[in-house]
């Protein structure tokens, strides 16, 4: 029987590798539809390591995103913390990870970008089996604040908290929104500390650059 399966390595060890490169011409092939409808995208490993990307994604190497032999990482170290915190979730067996959108601060002549990593899940997970996730750039567009509704849906925000998010971006105060919406402005201070902790940021002045499509001046304070 050993002879008889040592006869058979050679065939194993090619359809293995037949099996793998036609597993990379999927993934490219993915990546290479994404870039036709405008999406800079990666196919991401365990652990985070890029497996593939497409020509628009590269562009933000190494301004936003650098590709290192353990992971990728995100230039911005709040950014990247809370991406680590998502490649942790996305391998742990108890709590399977969701989509995440991560906000990353302008720089430079850099516009503000959201970083989306989704799941590969269900049959997406039988075809491209090395493969743990999709990570997608998108720009912060700086004429248009997005909408309650959208800020929601990018960074898992609560109706209320989305709410909060978008009054500060257009400048209005604590003590303003916290009198339009019939609550205290303690209320208010909390909702606020929530939507930085789930965008990745520190102050409220970095929100504002990000839904804005502004830079954050060297020195700026809340």
């Amino acid at each position: 029987e050993l002879i008889e399966l040592d006869a058979l390595r050679p065939h194993l060890a090619r359809a293995a590798l037949l099996s793998s490169r036609l597993e990379m011409q999927r993934i490219h092939a993915m990546t290479a539809a994404l870039e036709l409808i405008g999406l800079p995208a990666a196919v991401l490993r365990s652990g985070g390591k890029l497996y593939a990307s497409n020509a628009l994604f590269e562009r933000f190497i190494p301004a936003v995103v650098q590709d290192f032999r353990d992971r990728l990482v995100l230039v911005h170290k709040g950014a990247d913390a809370v991406f680590l915190d998502t490649l942790s979730r996305l391998s742990s067996e108890d709590a399977p990870g969701q989509s995440r959108s991560i906000a990353i601060p302008a720089k430079d002549d850099l516009l503000p970008v959201i970083a989306h990593v989704i799941p590969v899940r269900g049959r997406a997970g039988d075809i491209f089996s090395q493969a743990t996730a999709l990570m997608i750039f998108t720009s912060v567009d700086k004429q248009l604040v997005p909408s309650a509704e959208v800020l929601q849906g990018l960074f898992d925000l609560t109706p209320a908290e989305a709410r909060v998010a978008r009054g500060i971006v257009e400048g209005k105060t604590i003590e303003t929104i916290a009198l339009s919406k019939g609550v205290s402005r303690e209320t208010v201070r909390t909702q606020v500390a929530s939507v930085l902790a789930k965008t990745g940021l520190n102050r409220q002045v970095e929100l504002v650059a990000l839904l804005s499509g502004q830079g954050i001046a060297e020195g700026a304070d809340v």
